[in-house]
């Protein structure tokens, strides 16, 4: 016979089970009404004639060229020249994570004023891309801007094709490196100081125990970063659009995309294939990723 108490216990379990399952599924919800449905609709548009913006007049490609989209895009010199620009890009990364690595090292140091520096180093990544991007656009003015005279250059870095990518670089390598810095910091102040204590007891210098225990001991960091910069990298739109309107110096993928669904007579059946296909591109760099990490990173070093 159930007593008053175990009553009461089960109707705070069903009580706890009942927000659980509602704070459970607020996400999950977002995540189907926000990514999982408008990608479905993204697919299907993808095989789709779209005249316009709106659906009037859609219809479904014929059969035997239910892949006409996808065509055109592989075959548009114009996709291929932003997928290039892209892996130029691809640069931000490994220099920002080297300059990151080496910058976590020294604010890992027991030196005064580190959570100014840390501070000052992250107040670009929370700043609006687009206000620092105005920003570097005064900074890089190839006629009145502070680089060129620092440096006794004389280079139109918004306004050569050759060196307004690098343009572009610069401001990612700047506007990422402080969160960055951020993750390699905590992860080398985690490193296990045993391990370096029996690396200096075996002769080891400081640059070796860094090279040697303290970059393998961070690899799981260095992994992470690797994956979401990469995504980033290959999303690379709002300084382009502040700089360049319409993409003409430094064409990307994203552009590309936004090009073919906004620019002109909108093709918005093209555009979803487009960005069907980049996606496919990410998680095929992503996966080949994480099947390389399993020769670098180390998850056993503590």
């Amino acid at each position: 016979m159930r007593t008053k108490t175990d009553k009461k216990k089960e109707r705070i379990n069903v009580k706890d089970e009942f927000w659980g399952t509602l704070f459970a599924g607020i996400p999950v919800f977002g995540l189907i009404i926000f990514t999982f449905i408008p990608l479905g609709m993204a697919v299907a548009m993808s095989f789709m004639n779209i005249p316009g913006m709106t659906f009037d007049g859609a219809e479904m490609l014929p059969l035997n060229n239910i892949f006409g989209n996808y065509v055109t895009v592989l075959s548009d010199e114009y996709f291929w020249a932003a997928l290039k620009n892209n892996l130029v890009l691809f640069l931000e990364l490994p220099i920002s994570i080297v300059l990151s690595i080496v910058i976590a090292e020294l604010l890992s140091k027991k030196v005064k004023f580190t959570p100014v520096f840390k501070v000052i180093l992250f107040i670009p990544y929370v700043c609006s891309v687009t206000a620092t991007t105005f920003m570097w656009n005064w900074l890089l003015n190839g006629q009145y801007g502070i680089v060129n005279h620092i440096f006794g250059l004389d280079i139109q870095w918004l306004t050569d094709n050759r060196y307004f990518i690098w343009a572009i670089i610069i401001m990612g390598i700047w506007s990422t490196c402080g969160f960055r810095i951020l993750l390699f910091t905590a992860a080398i102040t985690n490193v296990n100081s045993s391990l370096k204590e029996a690396a200096r007891i075996d002769g080891a210098g400081p640059i070796k125990v860094f090279l040697h225990v303290t970059i393998p001991a961070i690899t799981p960091t260095v992994f992470y970063v690797l994956v979401v910069g990469l995504i980033g990298v290959f999303q690379e739109f709002t300084r382009i659009q502040v700089l360049d309107a319409g993409g003409t110096k430094c064409l990307t993928m994203v552009f590309y995309v936004y090009n073919a669904a906004f620019a002109g007579t909108p093709a918005v059946g093209i555009a979803c294939a487009a960005s069907i296909i980049l996606a496919l591109f990410i998680g095929f760099l992503t996966f080949l990723n994480f099947r390389m990490s399993k020769k670098w990173v180390n998850y056993d070093a503590e």
